[in-house]
C-alpha cells in the first residue's frame, strides 16, 4: 500500500509550537511520509526539534509578503515546492500580518485535501479566499467563532502546543529560573514583545516602563522579544535602564516556558504567550501569577477586534488576564495583579482550560481524507 504524502507547514512561532506535537504522532503511523516546510523562525524552532524542516524563501530571502503586497511570487515559490515534493494532503499552521507559505499552499492546493492548525481561537488567514478544508481548533468557542467569521470548518481537538504541559515540573523549573536571574523576593514581570506593526505596541511598552518606575523597589523586568523584532531589544533594554527598572533579556530561541513560569506577572499587547502561561497556571500545582494585557490605545484595541474577533484578548473572558485600557490602568492594574488574591483567582480559572489534545483523532482525519 503506498503511504500517503502529507506535507506540514509553519512560518511563525505560534503555528511551529502547533506542528511540532503533530510531526511525531503523524510520523509514527505507518500509513504516512511526512515533510515538513518552515520559513522565518519556524524553521528554528522544527530545525531544533528535529524534524528536519525543508526551508522555504523566495529568491530574494523574503518569506512572506506584507499586506497589501502582491503574493505573485510567493505563490510561484509554493508552487514550485509542491510540483517537487507532490505530497497527497497539506496541514498548514495559521499566521498574521501579511501572507506567506501557509497561504500560499492553500492557494495551491489544486484540489488536495488541506487542514490548518488554529492557534489563536478565531483565526484563519488565506489569498484570494483559498481557507483550509478543515480547520482543527482548540475548544467549541473557538469553533463557533471561526466558523462566524469565515464560514470554514471546524473541528475541536484541544490545544497541542499545550498538551506536552502535563509532563513539566512547574515548580521546579520555577525555581532554577528565578535563582538565576537572581529574581530574590522581588517580583518579576515579563514582557512579551509582538512584531512593531500592531498599532500601539510601543506606546504599550512605554506605559509599562513608566508604570514599573514608579514602583518602590522596581521589579526585575524580563524581556522576551518577538522573533521579528529583534532589532527593538536595545531600545526597550535602553528605555528600562533610564527608568532605572532592572532588567534582564530572555530574548533568544530558547524555550518560552522557561522565562513564563519565573514570572509573577506576565505582560504584553495580546501575545498569545500569555495563553502558553495560563497552560503552565493550570498544571502547576500552586499559583504563578496573573496576565496583564497593554492595549493602552484605541487603536491596539480596534486592531485586537479586527484581526481576531474578540472584544479582548484570548483568555479575558475567562478570567485568565486583565486588560489595561489607558496608562492609569497599568499602574492600578500591576498593584491588583501582585496580590496574593489575584494570583489564585487567576489560577482557579486557567484550571478549568481543556486539557490534551486529540492527536490520534488529526492524524485519522488527515490520512483518511487522502484514502
Amino acid at each position: 500500500m503506498r503511504r500517503v504524502r502529507v506535507l506540514l507547514a509553519a512560518r511563525d512561532p505560534g503555528g511551529a509550537a502547533q506542528m511540532r506535537e503533530l510531526v511525531p504522532a503523524l510520523r509514527a503511523d505507518p500509513r504516512a511520509s511526512v515533510t515538513v516546510a518552515a520559513s522565518g523562525a519556524a524553521f528554528d524552532i522544527l530545525a531544533a526539534a528535529n524534524h528536519a524542516p525543508v526551508r522555504f524563501a523566495l529568491p530574494g530571502g523574503a518569506t512572506h509578503v506584507p499586506s497589501g503586497g502582491d503574493p505573485a511570487p510567493l505563490l510561484e515559490a509554493a508552487r514550485a515546492l509542491l510540483a517537487r515534493l507532490v505530497p497527497d494532503v497539506l496541514v498548514v499552521s495559521i499566521s498574521s500580518l501579511g501572507v506567506g507559505l501557509d497561504e500560499a499552499l492553500l492557494a495551491g492546493a489544486a484540489g488536495r485535501p488541506t487542514f490548518a492548525l488554529q492557534d489563536y481561537p478565531g483565526d484563519a488567514n488565506a489569498i484570494d479566499g483559498a481557507f483550509a478544508g478543515l480547520y482543527f481548533v482548540r475548544d467549541e468557542a473557538a469553533a463557533r467563532l471561526t466558523r462566524v467569521r469565515f464560514g470554514v470548518a471546524t473541528l475541536p481537538v484541544g490545544s497541542l502546543r499545550h498538551a506536552a504541559y502535563a509532563g513539566i515540573d512547574v515548580l521546579a523549573l520555577r525555581g532554577r529560573t528565578r535563582a538565576a536571574l537572581g529574581a530574590g523576593d522581588r517580583p518579576v514581570i515579563g514582557f512579551f514583545g509582538q512584531p512593531p506593526e500592531i498599532p500601539g505596541h510601543e506606546a504599550a511598552f512605554r506605559d509599562l516602563v513608566a508604570a514599573l518606575a514608579r514602583r518602590p523597589p522596581a521589579p526585575l523586568c524580563v524581556l522576551r522579544e518577538h522573533p521579528k523584532a529583534l532589532d527593538l531589544r536595545d531600545a526597550h533594554l535602553a528605555a528600562l535602564a533610564a527608568g532605572g527598572v532592572p532588567a534582564r533579556d530572555a530574548t533568544g530561541p530558547g524555550a518560552v516556558e522557561l522565562w513564563l513560569t519565573a514570572c509573577d506577572l506576565v505582560t504584553t499587547c495580546f501575545s498569545h504567550c500569555a495563553m502558553d502561561y495560563a497552560f503552565l497556571n493550570a498544571v502547576s500545582p500552586e499559583p504563578l501569577g496573573a496576565a496583564l494585557f497593554l492595549l493602552t490605545t484605541p487603536e491596539a484595541r480596534a486592531f485586537v477586534r479586527e484581526s481576531t474577533g474578540l472584544e479582548a484578548p484570548d483568555g479575558v473572558e475567562l478570567g485568565l488576564g486583565r486588560v489595561a485600557a489607558t496608562a492609569a490602568d497599568v499602574v492600578r492594574l500591576l498593584d491588583h495583579l501582585l496580590t496574593a488574591e489575584a494570583r489564585q483567582a487567576y489560577h482557579a480559572a486557567s484550571r478549568k482550560l481543556p486539557r490534551g489534545a486529540d492527536l490520534a483523532r488529526i492524524v485519522d482525519t488527515v490520512l483518511g481524507a487522502a484514502a
